[in-house]
């Protein structure tokens, strides 16, 4: 269990638990899964977002369903800070990039870039790190195999066989959508619980239209779920990247360490990739001793294969940077 500022509590941790698995889960069944009226479960949850435990809410979405595949960046900048704040600036400006990440350890500055083909991407990075060629000291540069979503499971980690990990970027496949198709995911992005009244408002179609629409795209895999963004800082938790470099990676290793993400509460990513290291996991945990406790059982799996382990504490994070723009 998360260790939480003292004026939260466990029926806090419930709420902040369901809208992480369904941020569009109305009042009504929210009260009920968690044993409270429903006026004192909006009190509660006006007051996580008042507190800035809940920062916003969000949607997944599966890029490869439209056609895109994931390009991996993480680059060492020099120290010149007001550049390094106008670079960070330009990024989370970008239609193109589904990640930005900032860290202390083993990089400095990690992006996910989407694109329909190598081509795409070798244009749009050059284009970018031309521009801000002088910060730069080391890049280097993954193909995305597939990031599964856990989940933050620490919410409460004594029901964590409930629910299975999204798959994301696995096997790009092209679905032909509208321009309101893309006006919908992009208003989900940004604020994955608007409710459908006022979606349909701000999207000029009838709610019908609408829930049609949205039942589509999450039968097509486009949509994979809602969700709540929280401070993981506000929950006492710290977040690292690791890195997981091997001299051979079997079936076998492969589903050891997906088994042991799925049961350790602390795990909430999983990333597959082409790159020098094979994976990527991200963790969010209470302390930098727990987290080299989890290490440590994770390297008791595979201790013949596993060649070295790398880590960052990530400082920002940013998922569709350029949500309020994407799509355009």
């Amino acid at each position: 269990m998360v260790n939480m500022n003292p004026i939260f509590d466990n029926y806090d941790l419930k709420i902040l638990r369901e809208l992480d698995r369904n941020a569009r889960i109305s009042e009504l069944q929210l009260a009920k899964k968690i044993g409270k009226s429903r006026e004192a479960t909006r009190y509660r949850i006006k007051n996580l977002e008042k507190n800035g435990v809940i920062r916003g809410y969000s949607c997944w979405v599966d890029l490869a369903k439209l056609g895109y595949q994931g390009y991996k960046v993480y680059l060492k900048i020099k120290g010149n800070m007001a550049r390094r704040e106008v670079f960070i600036e330009r990024l989370r400006t970008r239609q193109d990039i589904f990640w930005l990440g900032a860290a202390d350890g083993a990089w400095d500055l990690g992006l996910t870039f989407f694109a329909k083909n190598h081509q795409d991407f070798y244009d749009s990075q050059n284009e970018l790190f031309s521009e801000f060629g002088d910060l730069i000291i080391e890049k280097t540069t993954g193909v995305l195999v597939e990031v599964l979503v856990f989940g933050k499971k620490f919410l409460f980690p004594s029901i964590l066989s409930e629910s299975k990990p999204i798959a994301l970027f696995a096997k790009p496949h092209e679905n032909l959508l509208d321009e309101l198709d893309y006006h919908i995911i992009r208003e989900l992005l940004g604020n994955g619980r608007l409710k459908s009244v006022q979606l349909a408002k701000k999207i000029s179609t009838t709610i019908d239209i609408l829930r049609t629409r949205i039942k589509r795209l999450e039968s097509l895999g486009i949509i994979r779920c809602y969700f709540a963004v929280i401070d993981h800082s506000k929950l006492g938790l710290e977040f690292y990247k690791t890195f997981l470099y091997f001299d051979t990676l079997s079936e076998s290793d492969e589903k050891k360490i997906r088994e042991f993400c799925t049961i350790e509460p602390n795990v909430i990513h999983l990333i597959r990739q082409i790159s020098p290291w094979e994976m990527e996991l991200e963790i969010m945990i209470e302390t930098h001793q727990k987290y080299n406790e989890l290490l440590n059982r994770l390297k008791k799996l595979i201790p013949e294969n596993l060649r070295n382990v790398e880590s960052a504490v990530m400082s920002q994070d940013y998922v569709f940077p350029g949500k309020k723009t994407i799509f355009d």
